[in-house]
């Protein structure tokens, strides 16, 4: 049977912390049991316990302090005091140093684990709690899997079949086909996993990426206040997706692999590695095989993300599913039935989408805007907002009065791939040739 949480026993008794440890052990739990207040503190700092049964009396210290110590260390570990000089004081002093409970001696095995069985509760909650605060953070797709042309059913046996699989998945395509989409389709589909998270390879600062995938302990470097747990920490029992894993510097692809392969992170600053359980799903519109052969992305990485592999067509090559989608979006904006009159669904699938389904959200979406009764007529829209018009200087201008200063192409260049990118800033800069601080930098003048 797997072990259930660490709990580290801090009590100067030798005959209480192995009849403790014993109790816990034979509950299927891994004690760990610390004699004085300095020992508590360095297996607390090696294991990080979840929770800690804290003697109030130490001989090198009070359990106030090394209380207070601990949460420093690790703000969310439930401490539990356990104490045989109970008063009100005493357990007054204890709740305002933080502690989660207080149990007076003697006390019986019952009482022991339901105080146990509610700081896992309540650690439980506050996980959920952070993956959710994480998941506000991210930009989620409202969309499903739209279409019955051959392409979308193939995508959707592949969906089930890696649904079916704990195995990585790697999902390539050009922008804006809705990769991140499959993506979600297979984890709602593969019902073991709760959370879903997603982390954006290229627009994390290059200097912060170890700390954000991995976390760090506190002091570990400058600005490291606090303890924090990496992403691959908080979508452990979940799905992580790695959005643009293409861009992930070459000098952590090996770090990434290692943690692939053996299932665990190490901390910045951290004495030793933790567990993770982590479904990955990769996502990228590059071409990684021409990267390998560029040694700009790492062969033996590929193959451990490529166990499934899954490409999604542009929207050009599945015409079929235009109307389809077009309606779709219509609903979904309009917030009910809308007529796509036949000739506008025509005009939609002679384009050539060059920003593929996100390019057709976005006419929809403005066209839905601009609707009048129950009729929209989005192909009125095409090319507005598209990759093709952002060039739009005249170059036989008569008089030199006539020529768009140069700023201003640059500013109205600019908010179109911004309209192509949905208004993702880090994709219109990949697509601009500029770095996200430029094109920010750009933006903020203009």
């Amino acid at each position: 049977m797997k072990p259930k949480a660490t709990i580290l026993i801090i009590d100067d008794d030798p005959m209480i912390g192995g009849t403790l440890r014993e109790l816990l052990e034979s509950e299927q739990y891994r004690a760990i049991v610390a004699g004085t207040g300095k020992a508590g503190r360095q297996a607390f700092q090696v294991h990080h316990p979840p929770i800690v049964l804290l003697d109030q009396e130490l001989p090198d210290s009070t359990g106030i302090d090394v209380c207070q110590d601990i949460l420093e260390m690790d703000p969310a570990a439930k401490i539990i005091f356990i104490t045989a000089h109970a008063s009100v004081r005493y357990a007054v002093d204890a709740m305002q140093a933080g502690a989660f409970n207080y149990l007076p001696k003697p006390f019986s095995l019952d009482e022991l684990l339901i105080a146990i069985h509610l700081a896992e509760n309540s650690l439980r909650l506050e996980g959920k709690l952070k993956v959710q605060e994480y998941k506000n953070k991210q930009q989620r797709s409202t969309t499903e899997l739209v279409g019955h042309s051959e392409a979308a059913e193939r995508l959707r046996g592949q969906i089930q079949m890696a649904a079916a699989s704990d195995a990585a998945v790697l999902i390539t395509g050009e922008t804006g086909v809705g990769k991140n989409l499959i993506a979600r389709e297979i984890h709602q589909r593969q019902n073991r996993r709760e959370s879903f998270l997603t982390i954006n390879c290229s627009a994390i600062p290059e200097n912060l990426m170890e700390a954000e995938y991995f976390g760090h302990e506190k002091g570990s470097f400058t600005g490291a206040d606090n303890r924090r747990e990496g992403i691959f920490e908080l979508a452990s029992g979940g799905t992580l997706l790695l959005d643009e894993i293409g861009d992930i510097p070459y000098h952590l692809q090996s770090k990434l692999l290692s943690v692939l392969e053996e299932k665990q992170v190490r901390r910045i600053g951290g004495a030793h590695p933790i567990q993770v359980d982590v479904r990955i799903i990769a996502v990228t519109n590059r071409d990684l095989t021409a990267a390998i052969r560029e040694n700009q992305f790492r062969e033996d990485l590929f193959y451990r993300l490529a166990v499934i592999q899954i490409h999604v067509p542009p929207l050009r090559q599945h015409k079929e599913d235009i109307a389809a989608i077009a309606a779709y979006f219509a609903q979904d904006f309009c917030g009910r039935e809308v007529t796509i009159p036949e000739a506008q669904l025509e005009r939609l699938a002679g384009y050539p989408w060059p920003g593929n389904v996100r390019e057709l959200r976005n006419v929809i979406e403005r066209a839905s805007l601009l609707r009048q009764n129950n009729s929209i007529h989005p192909a009125d829209l095409l090319g507005t907002g598209s990759a093709e018009a952002v060039c739009d200087a005249r170059t036989d201008l008569a008089r030199p009065e006539e020529i768009t200063p140069l700023e201003e192409l640059i500013v109205k260049h600019i908010r179109r791939a911004l309209a192509v990118c949905g208004g993702n800033k880090s994709q219109a800069a990949k697509c601009l040739g500029l770095s996200l601080s430029t094109l920010k930098r750009k933006i903020k003048s203009s």
